[in-house]
């Protein structure tokens, strides 16, 4: 049994959190939402009270929290800045000697792990990083309406780490879930998941694209996407046309990495057809002309 922290009790950490206590872990559950909290009591969850418990309490702490995209479909860091200073008070304030792991679970663009996680702590934390404690990333695969289900069938459990070794403690916790486990860097770890997440933008609008053309011409969209998800190399998933990409994942992420491309002197071209397709089934789907 692990002692097991979750700061960011959202979907993501709930998912985690519950996950791992049913799989006879010890889970304590922080977030600065009291209804989430007051939630997790309810249904007989332990909470802590502020993060310095949490922190006292977690052989491996998981930072759960939302990553979402600004006005400038720029990634809004601002919850995983907040849940670093609180992590580092509460590491610096500790009497205990806890070695703990912290893993962080957001998604973050490529970079971000070691310009933004590992600087900050490397300046603030009074602990040293790689003997008193260490730091991975984990990026979650979850769907937001089956996040829980989703947890014990993940397809694989992506690591990233800068010391060796150092996710050990975390992949024994999910070894009784998959013996998929790709360990890398946090850079490589960080562009696996954006890339996972902008491919199936990058499919769900080409479908759509192939349904706008069937309907123009006539043809049933219906059976050309069962006719084609039937390839095994290709699947189901996206193929159905008729519904833009939308959720707490996609739209946000597609944008996010967009803008990051964009931004380094390069043209997002694939990503920037993406999401004018999406937009354009937006639009039709709203006036219904699509689904007629």
């Amino acid at each position: 049994m692990v002692k097991i922290s979750i700061i960011g009790s959202g979907v993501v950490g709930s998912a985690t959190g519950m996950g791992f206590q049913k799989l006879g872990h010890d889970v304590l559950f922080y977030d600065i939402s009291n209804k989430r909290i007051n939630t997790l009591r309810k249904e007989g969850y332990r909470t802590a009270n502020n993060v310095q418990e949490a922190v006292e309490h977690g052989q491996i702490i998981f930072v759960c929290v939302n990553t979402p995209t600004g006005a400038d479909d720029e990634q809004d860091l601002s919850q995983v800045k907040s849940a670093l200073f609180s992590l580092t008070d509460a590491f610096n304030s500790t009497e205990h000697k806890i070695n703990p792991l912290v893993v962080f679970r957001s998604t973050m663009l490529p970079g971000t792990m070691n310009e933004e996680v590992v600087r900050y702590m490397d300046i603030h934390c009074n602990l040293k990083r790689g003997k008193e404690y260490n730091i991975c990333y984990n990026p979650e695969f979850l769907r937001q309406d089956t996040a829980y289900e989703d947890f014990f069938v993940p397809d694989r459990v992506v690591i990233g780490e800068d010391y060796p070794d150092s996710s050990r403690l975390l992949k024994e916790i999910y070894k009784p879930l998959t013996d998929k486990i790709i360990t890398t860097s946090f850079a490589a770890a960080e562009m696996i998941k954006y890339t996972s997440n902008c491919f199936l933008s990058l499919k769900i609008s080409f479908f759509n694209e192939i349904g706008m053309l069937c309907k123009e011409i006539g043809i049933d969209d219906k059976a050309v996407s069962m006719g084609v998800s039937l390839d095994k190399r290709i699947g189901k998933y996206g193929t159905m046309a008729g519904k833009p990409f939308e959720g707490a994942c996609l739209p946000k992420d597609t944008k996010a990495l967009s803008t990051f491309i964009r931004k380094r002197g390069w043209t997002p071209d694939l990503l920037k057809v993406t999401l004018d397709i999406n937009k354009k089934i937006e639009e039709l789907v709203t006036r219904t002309a699509f689904t007629k």
